[in-house]
C-alpha cells in the first residue's frame, strides 16, 4: 500500500489528536503527512517537517496563519485543492475538516475522527457566547457557521470507511453525518511514562487541562470553594485570571508544568477532578495508570473508560453543587491501584497501533483485493 496521513492542523501545541497522528506515523513511515498549516517548532522531535506537506493557507502571511478563524471562508477550497493522486490508502486525522479531502476512485479514504466539527453543531451557540461581540459580528458568526456546517455535511460522504476514538463519536457521526460507523478504536496512552507514586500524599484533589471555558475548571473551583477541598489547577489559558478571582484559598494555581511536574501532581492526588465532557479524554486513562481515581462527568466518553465504584466516581448534573456532592460522599481508600493500572491498560498506546494497522490492512484487501 501506498499511504498518505492528513491532519487539520499541525501549527499549534501537540495535544491527544496530534498524539495520534503521530502514532500513526510510526505505524506507516513511508507516509506523507498533509496538513493545512505547518509550524515545525510544535512537530520537532515527534515528526520530521520533511514529511509534511501543507496547503495553499501557508502562504498566507504569520498573523493571519496565527487566527485560523479569519481563514474560515478559504479552508473548504484548501481542503479540496490537496492532491492525493497516486495513493492507495488515505488516513484522514480529522477533528473537523480533513475528512472533506477528495480522493480518486481507486484510492481507499478511512477517516480516524476524533469528533464531528464541533463549532458548527452541539457546541455553536456556545461558541457563539464565548466571542462577546456585539449583534453585527454575532450575525456574521451565525452565518458562517451554517455555511460551514453544509460544507461539513456533505463533504462528510467522501469517506469511504469510518473509525471513532469513541462510542460516543461513533454516535455523534450517525446523528449530525448520517453514515455508518465501521469501528471504535480508542486513542492510547503512552502508559510507560505513568505509575502509581510511592506513598502518595492523598491530600488534594487534581484537574488540569487549557483554562478556557470549555473545560469547565470553574465547576472544579465552585465545588472546592464550598467543600473548602484542597484543589490543584494545573494548566494555563485566556480563562486563568477568571478562574483566580472565583478561587478560594483552598485552590492553588500551579500553572503550566513540565511533563515531569505533572505526572507527580496527578500521581499524589486524592482524585483527578474532570468535569467537561469528551469524546474520549486521555488525561483519566493516565490518571488511571498513575493509580490516581476519577471523580468525572458521567456524560460522553468517560463513560466508556471510567468504571464506577472500581475506577472512580461520577456526578450526573453539570453543576458544582452536583460536583461538590460527589467529592463529599467520595472514599479514595475503596480504589486499588492494580485495579486502576489494569483499567488503564486496555488503552494502550500499541493496543491502538496493532488494532489499526489491523484495521486498514483488512479494509484494503476488501477494498482492492
Amino acid at each position: 500500500m501506498k499511504v498518505a496521513l492528513v491532519h487539520d492542523w499541525l501549527n499549534t501545541k501537540a495535544g491527544g489528536a496530534e498524539n495520534v497522528l503521530f502514532r500513526l506515523a510510526e505505524l506507516f513511515p513511508d507516509a506523507p503527512v498533509y496538513t493545512l498549516l505547518h509550524n515545525p517548532a510544535t512537530t520537532e522531535g515527534k515528526l520530521d517537517a520533511a514529511r509534511v506537506r501543507t496547503s495553499s493557507l501557508q502562504r498566507m502571511p504569520s498573523w493571519l496563519r496565527g487566527r485560523p478563524r479569519y481563514l474560515l471562508p478559504l479552508i473548504p477550497t484548501a481542503v479540496e485543492q490537496l492532491d492525493f493522486t497516486g495513493y492507495d490508502v488515505v488516513v484522514s486525522s480529522s477533528s473537523a475538516w480533513v475528512k472533506g479531502i477528495i480522493t480518486r476512485p481507486e484510492t481507499l479514504h478511512i477517516c480516524y475522527c476524533h469528533t464531528p466539527m464541533r463549532f458548527v453543531w452541539d457546541y455553536w451557540p456556545r461558541y457563539a457566547d464565548e466571542q462577546h461581540v456585539g449583534p453585527l459580528r454575532r450575525a456574521a458568526i451565525h452565518r458562517l457557521t451554517s455555511r460551514s456546517r453544509l460544507w461539513d455535511y456533505y463533504s462528510a460522504a467522501r469517506v469511504d470507511h469510518w473509525v471513532a476514538n469513541s462510542q460516543t463519536t461513533a454516535a455523534r457521526i450517525r446523528k449530525y453525518y448520517h453514515q455508518p460507523v465501521d469501528k471504535v478504536i480508542y486513542p492510547g496512552a503512552d502508559l510507560s511514562l505513568f505509575a502509581p507514586a510511592d506513598n502518595p500524599p492523598r491530600d488534594y484533589y487534581v484537574t488540569l487541562g487549557s483554562l478556557t471555558p470549555y473545560k469547565k475548571i470553574d465547576m472544579a473551583i465552585e465545588a472546592c470553594n464550598q467543600l473548602q477541598a484542597p484543589l490543584t489547577v494545573v494548566g494555563d489559558g485566556a480563562d486563568r485570571a477568571r478562574l483566580e478571582k472565583l478561587a478560594g484559598p483552598t485552590v492553588t494555581f500551579a500553572g503550566r508544568v513540565n511533563e515531569a511536574r505533572r505526572r507527580e501532581l496527578v500521581a499524589g492526588a486524592k482524585a483527578l477532578v474532570f468535569p467537561n465532557e469528551e469524546d474520549f479524554g486521555i488525561v483519566p486513562v493516565e490518571a488511571m495508570a498513575s493509580g490516581t481515581p476519577v471523580i468525572a462527568f458521567g456524560r460522553g466518553g468517560l463513560t466508556e473508560t471510567v468504571v464506577e465504584g472500581e475506577t472512580g466516581s461520577f456526578f450526573h448534573q453539570p453543576t458544582a453543587a452536583a460536583l461538590a456532592a460527589a467529592m463529599k460522599n467520595f472514599d479514595p481508600g475503596k480504589f486499588q491501584v492494580p485495579v486502576l493500572t489494569k483499567r488503564a491498560a486496555e488503552f494502550s498506546e500499541e493496543l491502538f497501533m496493532k488494532q489499526f494497522k489491523e484495521y486498514v490492512e483488512k479494509a484494503y484487501g476488501q477494498f482492492r483485493p
